[in-house]
């Protein structure tokens, strides 16, 4: 997908209800990660790929943007090493993906206007007719791919001219949220760059002050988790892991995904998907928690539920009602 194209309503590269990357100006933690790439920017010698890896959510797009924008040309203004006004022209045009020298490779949708899978081979080839052209505005040319992750086979391989003979003037940014599973020639052909968790403080300074302790201990260091959380309406009661654990171990999870449901925003799929994250997830501690085969069973049947539900366009209710039978099983083997 070109920058300057205009994606359909909700962007493949977006959290539900919580801001692009895009259009995020404030930055929490990875302190040394962003000094490295500001330092290689300022010096003139820029590598020309970085891999930006870590578990999703961690802020790795919206560091990508931020060093994008300075690469572009925004002036630096704020504290942080890549701070940019909001107002600064070039900035603003990075934002609405109309700046002819930024290429954005993500997810396309199919023929229902869902979200696709992954990253087709006829939009990553694009990446190296866009690196086949000058810049425009006389500096740099930047590729963001968001995420390596959602690369077929065919399309990671697509990219790897580029990363093989890349031209002057370019920095291509990956974003990556599993390295170990990207394909070797990509891994090795790029500076790795990974980011860890943050701390609660952080996750909550992220959050404007404004984190229940259980949203912020569901996010595990993660702060674009926490906030997209918090945008679709997860209070600290739908939050507490505790809490749902206990409900659930009662044989409780229709009660407990069917309230969590009717309680957050948006639009049903998106909704359903959060629902099915967050069940994932306390299938995944129930399992830490009790040493149970039962629990890393449905965890992993969650896992392909959501899967399921995406490629299917499956009724949300009729998807809510199977994993409530997985969650379900797994309890009724420890009573």
């Amino acid at each position: 997908m070109k920058a300057a194209d205009k994606a359909p309503l909700a962007e493949t590269d977006q959290e539900p209800k919580a801001p692009h990357p895009r259009e995020t100006f404030s930055f929490t933690g990875h302190d040394a990660q962003e000094a490295m790439l500001a330092e290689a920017l300022a010096s003139g010698r820029m590598h020309h790929a970085w891999l930006i890896s870590g578990p999703k959510g961690l802020g790795k797009a919206t560091l990508a943007y931020r060093l994008a924008r300075l690469a572009l040309g925004a002036q630096h203004n704020g504290r942080r090493p890549l701070d940019a006004d909001p107002e600064d022209p070039i900035a603003r045009r990075v934002t609405a993906l109309s700046h002819p020298d930024l290429f954005v490779l993500r997810r396309g949708y199919n023929e229902r206007g869902r979200p696709r899978r992954e990253i087709a081979v006829d939009d990553a080839r694009e990446l190296g007719q866009f690196f086949a052209l000058a810049p425009s505005q006389g500096g740099m040319r930047v590729a963001i791919i968001d995420a390596v992750d959602d690369l077929n086979r065919n399309a990671a391989n697509a990219i790897l001219k580029t990363l093989e003979e890349p031209p002057a003037r370019s920095v291509l940014l990956l974003v990556c949220h599993a390295p170990g599973a990207a394909l070797a020639t990509i891994r090795s052909r790029c500076r790795r760059l990974p980011l860890t968790p943050l701390s609660d403080a952080q996750v909550r300074d992220a959050l404007g002050g404004q984190g229940d302790d259980a949203l912020v201990k569901l996010a595990k260091g993660r702060p674009g988790k926490a906030i997209a959380l918090k945008a679709q309406g997860i209070d600290a009661a739908g939050a507490d892991l505790g809490d749902a654990l206990k409900q659930l171990a009662r044989g409780e999870a229709r009660h407990v995904l069917g309230k969590l449901y009717d309680s957050m925003s948006g639009e049903p799929f998106e909704k359903l998907a959060a629902v099915l994250d967050l069940a994932a997830e306390w299938a995944r501690a129930a399992g830490v928690e009790q040493t149970s085969e039962s629990w890393a069973e449905a965890w992993s049947a969650l896992e392909q539920l959501r899967i399921e539900a995406e490629d299917l366009d499956m009724d949300p209710r009729h998807a809510l009602a199977r994993a409530v039978g997985i969650l379900d099983r797994a309890a009724g083997s420890k009573r």
